[in-house]
Parts: C-alpha cells; structure tokens; sequence
C-alpha cells in the first residue's frame, strides 16, 4: 500500500464520527426542546430499559399526551427513531423501549414476571411507569410498535380492554372501570390482530376499548402467516371486514378505505387502517409510514404541536448517524497503520505485500470467475438451511441467542466452500503460507491477535463515547453498531469461534482478488463484489417476484415456513455491507503487514460484537 498520511485520514474518520453523533442529537432532541434520559426500571420480571423523550411542553401544569413505542423482534429501542423523534418534536412525551430478552433489557425466565409482562415484553410496565409521571396526561396514553412489537401493543390493548370490562362485570361502576383503562390508542405496525378479527360478535361491543390503528405492508413478507391474506389483501380480506365489525360495528359493503377512520357509534372508539406499498422492513424507514403514525396519533390523542405529517427531520436524523458509521468504518484502516508505527507492533509492517500472478491466458481467467461465482451460488443456496440448522442447534443457555447462531453455523458453512474452493483452483495449501499469506513469522503471532484487539477497541471506543456524550450510536436502517455491557462481551466470545473461522479463511479468498497488474481500486472492488455475491443473490431471488406476483418468492408457502421464509431475508439484509466492508477491510489491513491475519481477526472480532449486540437472547447471560 501506498504511503499515506494515516494521521490525517484518522482524523477525517474521527470528525465524521463526530459531525454523525452530534447531528443526530440535535435532530433526536429537537435542538434541544426535548429532554433524553435513559430510563432504567426494576419489575419483577427484572432490568427493563428505553430512552424517554420529554419535550419542554410537557410540564406538571401542562401534562402531554405520551406514547411508547416498540420494536420488533431481534432489534432495540434504537430502531423506532423515526416515530420517537417524530412523535417528540411534536409534543409528545414518548418512551421508546427495549423489550425485554432485547436491547438493554433483561432476559425473560420462566417462572418469573407475570404473564402480562412475558405477553407485552414490557409495554405493560412502560404504561404503567407513564401513567406515574406528572407531566403525562393520564387520559392519553397511546402504544405502537413494528413486527413483534405490534404484537405487544395488540396485546397490551386487549389487557387493558379485558381490565375494564371485568371490572364493569363485578360491579364496579363506569368510572371505576375507566380508570384502569390506560391505553387510549394503539397503533400496530407490520402486525394484525387476527384473534380480535376472529371474535363472533360483530355488533362492535365486543372490540378494544380504546382507537385501533393498523398499518400492514401490500408486500410484508409475514402478512400471510399473521392473517391468512396477502398483503395487498389488507383493505379487501374477509379478516379485515371482521375487523371493521368487531371494533366498530360498522359493516362494509365492499373494500375498507385507507386512512379512514371508522367509528363506534355505541362506544366513540374509532378504527383506521393503512396499507402502504412497502416491505416488513420498510415500516421502520418509510416516510410514508411514520406519516400515517403522526396523522393517527393526532387524529386519537391530539398533537400538542401540530405539524402536518410530511414535514420529518427523523431522516436527517439518520444521515446523521450514517455518516458516524463511515466514519466507524473509516477509522479502522488509519488506527491500524499508526499501531503499527509502535515500537511493539512495528514488526508486522511489511513493505511487500500478496501478489496473485497475472492471468497467464483466458482460460485461466475463467477458471478464475468460475470458481468464485460457484463459491457465491452454493452459499447462497446453503443460506436458508444452515441458518435453520444453526438457529435450531446453536440455541441452548451456553450460546443463548436466537439468531447469533444460526449467521455463525451459516458462516462456518460458507468457511468451508471457500477452502474448497481454493483447494480446487489451487491444489494443496500445505507448505505454502507465505504464498496464501496465512503463515506467522516467528514472535508475530502475540502481536498480531493483540493488534487486532487493540484496533477494535479503540473503534468500540467511538461508539461508547457517541452513546455517552450524545446518546446516539452509528447506524443506517437495520445496520447498527450500539454499545453493549461485559456480560456480552462474554457472549461474544462464546461465539467468536465461529465468524473466526469463516472471516480468516474469507481473508485468504479476499487477497486472492490481488491479481498482479490491477489497481488497488480494482482489486478491492472485485473483492467486495465476489464477497456480497450469496447474499445478494439470496436477496434477489427473494424479492424480484414481487415485482410480477406482489409477493415474495417465500410468499405462497404454508404455516410457519411463511414465517421462516420472511424473517431469513430481513437477518440477510445487513450481512451484505458487512461482507462488502470485510473484504474492504481484509485487502487493505493485507497491504499493511503482508498477511491474511489481521484483516481476518479484526473482522472476527468487529462482526462478532456487532452482531451479539444487536439480537435477542432466549436464556439468561
């Protein structure tokens, strides 16, 4: 690698990592109109966490609507941004949450909490918790949340609902009953609550006590599963005409009619249903969604400051955070070079760097694009099962999260086809590390995993010091690099073996893209190409039927394998930048020292944490 002014560039990385967390704070804070704690709680089901948002209407004199806000499943409080800082700059005081086995949250166990706690993941407790805060008007409180998060709001609804009606059932008066009502809205996202659709009595007696929103995706990957129906079905199904009857009694003569709002005439409670052309991902990131949960919300609750729903900062909000991520990423290389100039480290720098020798004709080259297409096509196709087999048989109490080892069984799979690979097109590799880049010259190997180490840390570091000072972290849509405790520190190791194995050997394929004569730029270029290959290929198989059938190409299949078929390609969607970035990091840490090393364990390490602290957990850590 060239000679580079590395101070420089660190510098570059650290102010863009700056400009993110700062811009993004000012955005989330609505320049400083709204006040963020990060609010822990102590239940009897254990830690319970999320960020509240108080914005400076909302005072003891003047007490504000509130709503909170939840995410789906395997994500954090984090990922409902757009409505938190939407909803706050609007007036309302939001409590956004990390349901419980995610986030910041404790673990579920068996046996402990109540039901309602396992059945809401803690929107019940958020409720509750608001309802006690003297700036919150105790008539208005309103929950949302995206995927499982629907799920907990729809649940929260049919509790509090079930509270009064058995309360008005042992003879508590109308007022009484009321009074243990708390929810007054409830918006679900990427959800639908097919038991209230299935409820025989029609006559709008037997619905929710308090204004129902839903908004389903025409394309959600999971909508059959939930309701039986497509989800461009939303407005014309048989569930949904239920629906309608159930929550208002209102009957349909035809289609619903989005973003109407159907009333109850015996109760006042209304109903509105939206049906935007997105995907279940798409929910959290859409301007047009986080329109519909402004006008909703304004429409139930009223807005403290009303602003008409296409006026959003949340996106700029999220540029903000996107540019920290470049920045994350961006400082990785610079830190390295400078470690290197360390009297301790200064051994592993190397002048001469992996040279693969030039395509001595076209046949070798096709042998070349050969090999790595077939290495794409056959990980992706190993995608979907060995996640299945990795998410089935790497979930017990020692390796406790769900979908953490079904990547890394995946990743292990992948590790494999590529050494094959480089069998095949390159004989045996026995004997020839420093042609491959894999061998340790004596006294380097301490140095290199420590260098490693080293680098991670220092990036980690940006991270906790964006958390801390501006309350924000690096991110863009599902891609999150967020702060994490020991305690998953030691889950990452746990784990570390896996991605370690996959993200070595990948190093070895990566910086078999150095062919003599290309440019840097070219060979780096060709390596995230052939490195984000399966996913890529995965994902287009998945979603370009969309286009001709409005479905997925999971989207005809029965039971839970609708379920399956959704949820893989969402966990895919973030493994192609963080391959592309692996191959990135893993040619240029290559020009540095010389060998496949440090690129291979830093990504090992990076991916590892990254990944164990943006999942859920199924047993206690």
């Amino acid at each position: 690698m060239k000679n580079k002014n590395w101070g420089k560039l660190l510098v570059i990385a650290l102010v863009l990592c700056l400009v993110g967390a700062m811009g993004a704070s000012v955005i989330q804070s609505n320049f400083g109109k709204v006040e963020i704690t990060d609010v822990v709680i102590r239940t009897s089901a254990g830690e319970y966490t999320g960020y509240l948002f108080v914005p400076e209407n909302a005072t003891a004199e003047h007490p504000a609507p509130a709503i909170v806000t939840s995410h789906g499943y395997l994500n954090n409080r984090e990922m409902q941004d757009l409505n938190y800082v939407e909803l706050a700059r609007r007036g309302y005081v939001v409590f956004a949450q990390d349901a419980y086995n995610h986030g910041n949250s404790g673990v579920l166990q068996d046996g402990v909490g109540s039901e309602v706690q396992h059945s809401t993941a803690g929107m019940v407790d958020a409720v509750e918790y608001l309802y006690t805060l003297d700036f919150v008007d105790q008539e208005r409180i309103g929950v949302t949340g995206h995927s499982m998060g629907g799920g907990y709001s729809n649940a929260t609804a049919a509790y509090y609902s079930n509270l009064e009606r058995e309360a008005l059932k042992n003879g508590a008066t109308a007022e009484e009953a009321k009074a243990l009502n708390k929810v007054a809205a409830c918006l679900i996202v990427g959800n639908y609550p097919l038991a209230l659709s299935a409820v025989e009595d029609q006559t709008g007696n037997s619905g929710y006590l308090c204004d129902l929103g839903i908004i389903a995706g025409q394309f959600d990957e999971f909508y059959t599963g939930m309701s039986g129906y497509y989800g461009y079905e939303l407005l014309t199904s048989e569930n949904t005409n239920k629906l309608v009857a159930v929550q208002t009694g209102v009957k349909l003569d035809g289609a619903a009619e989005e973003g109407k709002f159907y009333v109850n005439e015996s109760n006042g409670y209304q109903l509105a249903l939206y049906n935007p052309a997105e995907f279940h991902a798409m929910n959290h990131f859409s301007t047009v969604t986080v329109g519909h949960v402004v006008n909703f919300f304004e429409k139930t609750l009223g807005a403290p400051i009303p602003i008409v729903s296409t006026n959003q900062t949340w996106w700029i909000k999220e540029a903000f955070n996107f540019i920290g991520l470049i920045g994350f990423f961006g400082a990785i290389v610079p830190m390295a070079a400078l470690m290197l100039k360390l009297p301790y480290f200064a051994p592993l720098k190397k002048e001469k760097t992996l040279v693969v020798p030039a395509f001595a004709d076209k046949k070798e080259k096709g042998k070349y694009l050969r090999s790595n297409i077939i290495s794409g096509l056959i990980c992706s196709i190993l995608l979907l099962p060995l996640l299945l087999i990795g998410y089935v048989a790497l979930l017990n109490p020692l390796l406790p999260q769900d979908t953490t080892g079904g990547i890394a069984f995946w990743s292990v799979g992948c590790g494999l086809v590529a050494w094959i690979m480089l069998r095949v097109g390159n004989g045996k590799l026995k004997g020839r590390g420093a042609e491959f880049g894999y061998a340790f010259e004596k006294g380097t190997r301490r140095r290199t995993i420590l260098l490693a180490l080293s680098v991670v840390a220092a990036v980690f570091m940006l991270v906790f010091i964006a958390d801390y000072v501006f309350m924000t972290d690096f991110r863009i849509w599902t891609l999150d690099i967020r702060v994490f405790d020991f305690s998953k520190m030691i889950v990452a190791l746990k784990y570390l073996p896996f991605f370690a194995v996959f993200y070595v050997i990948n190093s070895i394929s990566v910086n078999r893209h150095c062919i003599e004569g290309w440019s840097e730029r070219k060979q780096t270029l060709v390596a995230v190409g052939f490195n984000i290959l399966a996913p890529t290929l995965f994902l287009l198989v998945t979603y370009v039927p969309v286009i001709f059938t409005k479905m997925t190409i999971f989207g005809g299949l029965p039971g839970m394998l609708v379920a399956i078929g959704a949820l893989i390609p969402i966990l895919v969607i973030p493994i192609v930048p963080m391959l592309g970035i692996a191959a990135y990091l893993s040619i240029k840490l290559q020009k540095l020292t010389g060998n496949i090393w440090l690129g291979g364990l830093v990504n090992a390490l990076l991916i590892t944490m990254i990944t164990v602290a943006n999942t859920s957990f199924s047993f206690p850590y």
